[in-house]
């Protein structure tokens, strides 16, 4: 990142000298009282001539004001503005930021400097200014902009001018090789920094996908009351049927196993048709399954929604209850009855 400090302007004054020459003169002889007479007429000649050059060499002029600041005297042009207020945004090329022959992809930009800022983006020479936005210390913006590669640059300080001059007490910072916008993706920037003397400004750059809403993992609910009693087998398991999005099942209950586990045959009845391949450890090794979400789950007087299975394809029975959803219960096993119930 390339930072130019604004450099205050400085006042200077010149002091006029004249050349003295020394030569010999011939004075002619005058009486006292004529010397006297032409000094005055002179001096008022000399008077005059000086107020009317003065009246056409220097008319009045309407210099900017002065802000003394700290340290400095800085020119403070009359026309400087306000801070425009956090999130506020300007489409210098309205035209450009309205088209509708692209993608919009969006562009968060968080200030985490002890500053203000005002970025601004520009095509990618940085002649052609598109769009700005002020952001305040400690906040963040979020716009949607056509995709593309940008130059950007972000002016910062406290004392505001305008978008030419930007902070009269700050810097210009230019992002080295500019940004990019990508389809699909929201371009993340986080600025830090605490100083202006010594100027400190550091960014922080990345993309990231939007979250797509159907992959959000909501989390399982229990819907029931009451005690659930299952007697033990002489196996020495305990049973309980159910289903799994509508489709009938038998449950084995296994304290031991982390999620619900179904085989494939009753993954296909139930509907289930895509799943994210991984690697599980069973009594038998590591094996190859893949995972999945199913909408609605059901066993005895309880039913269950947004619960993870784990899908086997070589599972010996049907289905396992695992921990995910006996977590929700408390279970309690006295001789060869097992009672499950809502905490």
């Amino acid at each position: 990142m390339f930072i130019q400090k604004r450099d205050n302007a400085r006042a200077y004054r010149f002091d006029g000298r004249q050349n003295k020459a020394n030569s010999a003169l011939q004075v002619p002889y005058y009486s006292f009282g004529s010397i006297v007479r032409a000094i005055i007429i002179g001096f008022a000649i000399g008077l005059i001539c000086l107020v009317a050059w003065e009246k056409e060499w220097f008319p009045q002029q309407n210099y900017p004001a002065v802000a003394q600041l700290e340290n400095n005297a800085v020119l403070f042009p009359s026309h400087c503005q306000s801070l425009p207020a956090h999130g506020t945004v300007y489409a210098i090329e309205p035209a450009f930021m309205k088209r509708t022959d692209v993608l919009y992809s969006g562009l968060q930009i968080h200030n985490q400097h002890g500053y203000p800022m005002v970025v601004v983006l520009s095509d990618k020479t940085g002649m052609k200014q598109f769009i700005a936005v002020s952001i305040a210390s400690s906040e963040a913006v979020q716009l949607s902009v056509p995709i593309g590669q940008y130059a950007m640059q972000v002016y910062f300080g406290s004392r505001w001018c305008n978008f030419d001059s930007g902070f009269a007490d700050g810097a210009i910072a230019l992002v080295e090789g500019g940004i990019a916008i990508q389809a699909g993706q929201t371009t993340l920037l986080e600025f830090y920094g605490a100083s202006l003397d010594p100027i400190q400004l550091a960014l922080a750059y990345r993309t990231a996908r939007p979250v797509d809403p159907q992959q959000i993992k909501l989390p399982s609910e229990v819907i029931g009351d009451g005690a659930l009693e299952l007697l033990q087998t002489p196996a020495g398991h305990y049973f309980s049927s159910g289903a799994i999005n509508g489709s009938p099942v038998v449950f084995m209950i296994d304290t031991g196993a982390t999620t619900v586990s179904i085989s494939a045959e009753i993954a296909a009845r139930a509907g289930i048709k895509e799943c994210q391949p991984r690697i599980v450890s069973t009594a038998n090794g590591l094996v190859n399954a893949c995972s999945a979400t199913v909408s609605d789950l059901t066993f005895g007087k309880y039913r269950l929604v947004h619960v993870d299975v784990t899908i086997l394809p070589d599972l010996s029975g049907e289905a396992l209850l695992g921990m995910n959803v006996l977590r929700h219960f408390r279970i309690e096993q006295v001789s060869e009855k097992m009672t499950i119930s809502v905490r």
